[in-house]
């Protein structure tokens, strides 16, 4: 029996072995069950009856009944063989590949160039219960008591939380995201709606810098659930990670913020994809020193170990960040997390190479991706509720528990 991660394998071996015969380069195309079948950029022929058999022997379930696909059996060839989400398998013989999935494209698709210079910073946790909206506030707070005009956006559209934590309801818009991707399929997503997005949250003082959300809803919101289902269609050709960069970049027109920071959806979620590889945003990777957290990451630097065409475009924006360090043995525990850290770039993203040109970093060079940033573990934001009892950022708090990191990560994107 083939199983599914054994097809794959078994079509590339299959067609460099009978690359001669094809008479053009194949595009291996994966559908949504797994299935796999080989398009030509030729006209149909009986030639490659025995080895379409062959085919069918070699991936079992998993061959299409019908191998291939020939350019003059499709009514628009262009759209496959030119794919924007075609990948290179194998240069030496040339063989493509084009995987249809539901959910996950965004994983391997080309960043979106911005059309500003203002940093984007993405905060992403591949599990949940990190601290990361946490340290998000926490660093917006101290932005914006350092002067800087910050633009906050909650992108965790299944799970909203930043936009609440920061806004009271006095304070919060008639709309939020949701509202926008909605009204922008029909073309309603004007300027009077932009404005509407956005509300100011009142815990910095006046006349200092300031924070601006953008919730995920707003206080008119009245059937979420449905604007939800409707929001990660394409529409006019645009996919979804296009759409929100529209947003973004009129929201940053709009505001002119010093920087953005994007609360994104934890796992690998289409979302993340597109908050991490898609919108040219600097990407905290916040982590906890647990097995689970090192090998959900692991899973997902190996797909773009493997896959990912763009990888030298965003691989240089990542940065892990040691979340809720523990009051006890912190040094030892820092010590696991970098270690934990740097096994995981070292198994996957760097390369090996003799000479400096390469992506590569020694294992205690503190300015490699692998190298965390860290906070601690402190009570005063176990409860964390800023609306309710701003006393929350209390300096002495902030800085006993976020101190280094503040510091550390504001120097990195804005200095």
């Amino acid at each position: 029996m083939i199983r599914f991660q054994e097809a794959l394998e078994n079509a590339i071996e299959l067609l460099k072995r009978h690359y001669a015969d094809l008479g053009g380069s194949p595009v291996l195309v994966r559908d949504l069950y797994g299935r796999i079948r080989i398009a030509l950029p030729t006209d149909e022929t009986t030639q490659h009856d025995d080895l379409a058999a062959l085919f069918k022997q070699a991936l079992g379930n998993f061959s299409h009944q019908s191998v291939f696909l020939y350019k003059n059996e499709l009514f628009d060839s262009d759209a496959l063989f030119n794919s924007p989400d075609k990948i290179n398998i194998s240069k030496t013989p040339h063989i493509d590949l084009l995987d249809r999935q539901i959910t996950g494209q965004d994983w391997l698709r080309q960043p979106i160039a911005s059309q500003t210079n203002i940093q984007r910073v993405t905060v992403f946790g591949i599990k949940g219960g990190v601290g990361r909206s946490t340290a998000l506030a926490v660093w917006a707070w101290y932005l914006a008591q350092q002067g800087k005009r910050v633009l906050v956006l909650d992108l965790d559209l299944e799970s909203p939380g930043i936009g609440h934590s920061l806004l009271p309801e006095l304070n919060a818009p008639d709309f939020g995201i949701i509202d926008w991707l909605v009204e922008e399929a029909v073309g309603q997503a004007d300027e009077s709606l932009l404005r509407e997005l956005v509300g100011t949250s009142p815990l910095v003082s006046s006349g200092i810098g300031d924070i601006r959300i953008v919730p995920a809803s707003g206080t008119q919101e009245k059937d979420y659930i449905a604007k939800l289902s409707r929001a990660y269609m394409e529409v006019s050709g645009a996919d979804f990670a296009e759409r929100l960069s529209r947003l973004l970049q009129a929201l940053e027109k709009q505001e002119k913020p010093d920087i953005v920071l994007l609360d994104s959806r934890a796992g690998m979620h289409d979302i993340a994809a597109i908050t991490i590889t898609r919108l040219n945003a600097y990407a905290l990777l916040f982590a906890i020193n647990t097995p689970q957290t090192w090998r959900g990451y692991r899973l997902l630097f190996q797909h773009w170990q493997r896959w990912h065409p763009n990888l030298a475009q965003f691989r240089d924006n990542l940065k892990i960040v040691a979340g809720m360090v523990p009051e006890i043995d912190r040094a030892n525990y820092l010590e696991n997390c970098r270690q934990s850290a740097y096994d995981l770039f070292a198994d996957t993203l760097y390369e090996e190479t003799s000479n400096d040109e390469g992506f590569n970093f020694d294992e205690k060079d503190i300015d490699a991706p692998h190298y965390p940033l860290k906070f601690y573990w402190h009570r005063a934001f176990q409860e964390f509720d800023p609306v309710s009892n701003s006393e929350v950022f209390n300096e002495n708090s902030v800085l006993e528990a976020y101190g280094t990191f503040l510091k550390e990560i504001t120097s990195l994107t804005l200095e």
